[in-house]
């Protein structure tokens, strides 16, 4: 939901009193509007594992971009794994006082950049407000929210939820139509009036979330509106992206509206549009001031040049200035395999603890032999808690949760591994 609140009175309220002793109150309308621990994911943990998706952490930043944030902050960006002190685990459980019994190791916290570095959707989404906010950042910070002129109540999965954020003059309008374990009623035919302009209608269906500018001065050509969400800015190039369901309508002062053919590049003046295919723009990446498109595959540069995180060959496209050029980058990959044995109890488990949570629960035990050392291993069985320990040492560990396991080969490889699971039972929290 849109809402300007400052929420975070709730935070270390167990030591900072909402209000002093004589009423006074922090005044949040003098500061910058920040979030810095913005849900990224959420962490698996014994008795509640949830299962998140791209939309839940999308929607979620855009609605706080919508609501007035000025800096996007996220907790956690990056899974990690967690260390094990000298005499004991370093992880939260109910043993040390905290609510909640987390996995020794494993801090994934289903992120968008995941503990063992693979790229989840979340990261991908995200990536089209970071881009946007790097380029368009001085125009939108200034910016007021305001809100619709109908209140939406949480309850209501019916009307449609939007905000903007104006100076009076220009702006962006924000609508999300996506509600974690909810779904929320197609709305046909919807009308934005900002005050200083009415966008035409559009149908708003499905799980979509996005924004709309209007009013948006580019290098001197006056954007009266777009029914395309603005990405990034490239000298005289203006990308935008393509919202699914929503037909890509520009409309400048002076000149005739249009709606461009996604991927093709339209010149009005002095200037290029470029609408890109919402799919496309998920891969979108600027890097060291030119703009690359992974073809189904997430790019990073080193010093060495472009790269992809996924393994092997892979593709891309980068803007020439007026037009997108093919790459294709052929590398050399064997994927490891892994050969699964079940076996007797070799070892007692020295973190036999974490198997039991609960209660005691039947253990199975498996052999991996891993052949290679690249890409992972996957582990597609269902369990309770699942361990490698790889030399007789935990080397990952794992609340089911729906999801396959998936390991580095390169941390077994070489290693005599053992896998034990422990029996999988309907006592916790787990979406389906």
């Amino acid at each position: 939901m849109f809402d300007t609140t400052r929420n975070d009175a709730a935070i270390g309220r167990d030591l900072i009193a909402k209000t002093d002793a004589d009423g006074w109150c922090l005044p949040y309308e003098n500061y910058p509007f920040a979030t810095c621990e913005l849900g990224g994911g959420m962490q698996v943990t014994h008795h509640r594992r949830p299962r998140i998706s791209g939309m839940d952490i999308y929607a979620l930043s855009l609605v706080k971009l919508g609501s007035g944030n000025n800096l996007v902050g996220y907790y956690m960006y990056k899974g990690g794994t967690n260390k094990i002190g000298s005499l004991s685990t370093l992880n939260e459980s109910k043993a040390t006082r905290y609510p909640n019994d987390y996995s020794i190791l494993s801090y994934d916290f289903q992120a968008p950049i995941s503990e063992y570095g693979e790229i989840r959707e979340q990261y991908r989404l995200t990536n089209l407000l970071h881009l946007f906010v790097n380029d368009f950042g001085d125009v939108l910070a200034p910016m007021k929210t305001v809100d619709a002129r109908t209140a939406v109540a949480a309850e209501d999965l019916a009307s449609l939820r939007y905000c903007m954020r104006t100076d009076g003059k220009s702006g962006f309008v924000f609508v999300n139509h996506y509600q974690r374990l909810a779904k929320l009623s197609d709305v046909k035919g919807a009308v934005i009036d900002t005050g200083v302009v009415e966008f035409p209608p559009i149908d708003v269906c499905g799980e979509v979330s996005f924004f709309l500018p209007f009013r948006m001065d580019l290098s001197g050509n006056l954007l009266e509106y777009a029914t395309a969400q603005p990405l990034c800015r490239l000298e005289n190039t203006w990308f935008f992206a393509a919202i699914d369901g929503v037909e890509a309508e520009f409309c400048f002062t002076g000149d005739p509206c249009f709606r461009p053919k996604t991927d093709s590049v339209v010149r009005v003046n002095d200037i290029q549009i470029v609408a890109l295919s919402w799919d496309r723009a998920r891969f979108a990446r600027k890097l060291s001031g030119r703009l690359y498109i992974g073809d189904n595959c997430d790019l990073y540069m080193c010093e060495d040049g472009i790269h992809a995180v996924q393994d092997g060959d892979f593709s891309y496209d980068v803007w020439n200035g007026s037009a997108f050029e093919h790459v294709v980058v052929e590398r050399s990959f064997t994927q490891a395999k892994a050969v699964f044995e079940t076996v007797k109890e070799p070892f007692a488990p020295p973190y036999a603890e974490e198997l039991c949570l609960g209660g005691a629960r039947k253990r199975t035990w498996k052999k991996i032999t891993v052949l290679g050392e690249g890409g992972f291993v996957e582990i597609p069985d269902q369990y309770d808690v699942a361990q490698i320990y790889a030399d007789g040492v935990l080397a990952a560990d794992n609340f089911y949760y729906g999801e396959p396991w998936r390991v580095p080969a390169k941390l077994l490889y070489g290693k005599t591994c053992y896998l034990v699971m422990s029996e999988l039972r309907d006592d916790f929290y787990r979406e389906v």
